[in-house]
């Protein structure tokens, strides 16, 4: 499967604060200042988030994991195939059984052969990815084609993503969104957001924002971290609604929580400099380390500016420095240019 909503959002910004320096924005009036503890002292938001994630699962639910991977080889082994793509997700995701991408990719496959829709589309995932398998993105579509043709909401949602951006077959955006309002329908909720995105930029589909905002409430009504947070920044930025910091917050909140690291960044963002939030810098640091610790860069840039100017972190102009590159070797030039300041003012480490 290809990560979630990737390509398809890179147009929906994070709202991204910083400050000091001449690349960033004034800070905020309000708020708490420098602490006086020790640097040493510190928590580090990024390592506390990290730490706070929770154990491997129980002996009693590997246990549970373990009986239904016997049960479902038993029933592969004896002509039950979708009891084989059931295996083939052990295998693939580790439940019951250490992974091993390229058994599962043969359980995916003996599947779909059978006419299993999931089977088609599961071994399609692993194909775009080279997982156990070569990587080839033509034929990753060709089975994510045949999975929707079977019925598979991940098929079609994923075969209108390679429509959409090209991969693997011609582009199209018309056809692109006519698969993934067939995904919508068919249960899958980053489908309806995709869709979402479309209707909203008037690609493939006539634009309408009413639409749009419908379809980013279905998909986040259904569990998609990405409708959520799309959702969210509409309210934030007052897209096409009354603006409301409070109700993107409720909807950031949830995207953080559904695993939208860049949701997590816009929390820590509203708490900082947020106009109908209370400023809190220590909630802000805390969201900011959790976006970063999840893999958002411009979160990492976040927590170095904090660590920088002493706004909800102790003054550490050492952490600003490990943070801002970290944001640098992402990719996020507001990092390498942070990172700069710091080391023009001799600050910076090394």
């Amino acid at each position: 499967m290809k990560p979630a909503c990737a390509p398809l959002w890179l147009a929906v910004l994070a709202a991204v604060v910083v400050a000091g320096g001449c690349s960033k924005k004034g800070a905020p009036a309000g708020g708490a200042g420098a602490h006086d503890a020790a640097p040493e002292a510190v928590v580090d938001p990024v390592e506390a988030y990290r730490a706070a994630q929770p154990a491997p699962s129980s002996s009693a639910g590997a246990d549970a994991f373990r009986k239904a991977t016997a049960l479902h080889d038993a029933a592969c082994a004896g002509g039950d195939f979708s009891a084989c793509v059931d295996l083939g997700i052990d295998y693939d995701q580790a439940r019951g059984v250490e992974r091993d991408a390229a058994k599962a990719a043969t359980l995916y496959g003996r599947g779909c052969d059978r006419g299993i829709a999931a089977g088609c589309s599961n071994l399609g995932a692993l194909v775009d990815r080279g997982d156990g398998v070569a990587k080839d993105a033509a034929k990753a579509a060709r089975l994510y084609d045949r999975g929707c043709t079977l019925g598979s909401p991940l098929g079609c949602n994923e075969l209108g993503l390679d429509r959409k951006d090209g991969v693997g077959l011609p582009q199209d955006d018309a056809r692109a969104s006519t698969l993934f309002a067939k995904a919508c329908d068919l249960g899958s909720a980053d489908a309806c957001t995709n869709l979402g995105f479309m209707r909203s930029n008037g690609r493939g589909v006539p634009q309408d924002s009413a639409i749009a905002m419908a379809l980013y409430r279905r998909g986040c009504d259904g569990g998609s971290g990405q409708g959520c947070h799309n959702l969210a920044y509409r309210y934030e930025r007052g897209i096409d609604v009354e603006k409301s910091e409070r109700q993107a917050m409720t909807l950031y909140d949830r995207a953080c929580n559904l695993g939208v690291a860049s949701a997590c960044d816009n929390m820590g963002g509203l708490f900082e400099r947020g106009a109908e939030i209370a400023h809190d810098m220590d909630r802000a640091a805390s969201f900011y380390g959790q976006a970063c610790a999840m893999g958002d860069a411009m979160g990492c840039n976040n927590v170095g500016h904090m660590y920088e100017l002493g706004r909800g972190l102790p003054k550490d102009d050492a952490r600003a420095a490990k943070y801002y590159g970290r944001a640098c070797d992402a990719g996020v030039a507001l990092g390498c240019t942070n990172l700069g300041q710091l080391q023009r003012a001799g600050r910076a480490p090394g």
